[in-house]
């Protein structure tokens, strides 16, 4: 039992070359793209493509998954990202530019489809929150180790050359895959209903309405971190900060989201469940939001609230949420269709994101960048309060189990 377990975590760390390589990856495209003297609407243009990209190919992958299992996917998408990353080194216009980023955040997106759907078919249901969070501190570790490295290597290495590098230090997780993945047999996880569930052809209602409302509660999220997401740096750039102080509060950021990851189980067991989780670190999310905006007047409160509230926003609320949520997802997973729903989600939250990622210039043209992070933390708001609904229904259901029995 004691190697089982070892296999299960060393297989995670498969994902740290990959997510070094890629971390930096859209700050790279970013600048190659101005050495070639493109505009703002070619980089737009570019990454629009791999967003694009992203967004339709969890669908695909999940099909495959399902048909082919998690390993094979998840070392095909550690292999075509680094591939097509290698590619991107050599691109000599913008239009290949946006190809091959395109193409590279295809193969991206297998890597997170897979490796979720990993994690349910290895992990108990009770160990699924201390799995996932520690497979997104692995990564999110990668990612900020990938942004100092690159910064560190600029220095006197061209870009293209940085990009070759990080490609070629993707293909290490195809290796790492390859010689870590555990070779068990597959924990049976979605054969009963999800804790709460009920027989009944009412009670099989309240199951459909409590995963309608989950979905709409996981839209609000992403549209609003969206619209926040994408103003947030520039926000702070025309605001007054110098590029130092915008990296290093993004930095700090992920710094945090980091560590929040290693407390997210525990987190989500004090606050008393999945749900309850993910609506109160949505409260705390939406007010860091909020109080940003409503004090972004200064370079002084920008700095102030960067160091502070941001963090809370984006390291501790996202971390809590984003384990909190995707577990209560992987708990309405059908037996034998894991691939097919994780798909189906990703889509939902890929497209959400985009749409709100696509409003936000208009809101900040129309009222202003501060006012679109409040309407961004009002919506968060509203969001927890559908997981505290989704909570209070599940509690409800509990008890007529009980009285039924």
């Amino acid at each position: 039992m004691k190697s089982l377990i070892n296999q299960r975590v060393n297989w995670m760390m498969a994902l740290m070359p990959y997510s070094i390589a890629i971390g930096p990856l859209g700050t790279l495209l970013t600048l190659e793209i101005a050495a070639l003297r493109g505009s703002p609407i070619d980089v737009s243009y570019a990454m629009s493509a791999g967003s694009a990209a992203g967004v339709v190919a969890p669908l695909i992958w999940g099909f495959l998954l399902d048909k082919y299992g998690g390993r094979r996917i998840l070392t095909l998408g550690f292999l075509g990202t680094a591939l097509f990353m290698l590619t991107l080194a050599y691109a000599s216009s913008i239009p290949q530019i946006a190809l091959y980023y395109a193409a590279a955040s295809l193969f991206s997106s297998a890597v997170g489809v897979s490796a979720s759907m990993i994690i349910v078919g290895y992990s108990s249901r009770s160990r699924w929150n201390e799995s996932y969070s520690r497979l997104n501190f692995i990564s999110s570790l990668g990612y900020l180790i990938g942004d100092l490295t690159a910064a560190a290597l600029s220095g006197f290495l061209s870009i293209k050359a940085i990009i070759l590098s990080m490609g070629s230090l993707s293909l290490a997780s195809v290796v790492l895959t390859l010689y870590a993945m555990p070779q068990v047999v597959k924990v049976n996880n979605t054969n009963s209903d999800p804790p709460g569930s009920i027989p009944g052809r009412a009670l099989e209602l309240g199951n459909i309405m409590s995963l309608i409302t989950l979905y709409s509660a996981i839209i609000i999220f992403y549209v609003s971190s969206g619209i926040f997401n994408t103003l947030y740096p520039y926000g702070l750039r025309i605001g007054g900060l110098s590029k130092t102080w915008v990296m290093g509060i993004i930095s700090m950021g992920l710094g945090v989201q980091i560590l929040g990851f290693r407390m997210a189980p525990r987190l989500i067991s004090r606050l008393g469940g999945n749900a309850k989780a993910a609506s109160s670190s949505l409260i705390l999310r939406g007010l860091s939001y909020s109080l940003i905006g409503l004090t972004s007047s200064t370079p002084v409160t920008l700095i102030a609230t960067g160091l502070t509230l941001y963090p809370l926003a984006a390291g501790l609320a996202f971390s809590t949420f984003y384990t909190a949520s995707n577990v209560m997802i992987f708990e309405r997973l059908k037996n034998g269709k894991e691939g097919k729903g994780l798909g189906v989600y990703n889509v939902v939250a890929g497209s959400s994101y985009l749409t709100g990622s696509l409003a936000s210039g208009y809101l900040a043209n129309s009222i202003g960048i501060g006012q679109s992070y409040v309407i961004a933390g009002v919506m968060l708001w509203g969001s927890a309060y559908l997981f505290k609904l989704i909570d209070k229904n599940k509690v409800t259901e509990v008890s007529e189990v009980a009285r039924i029995h």
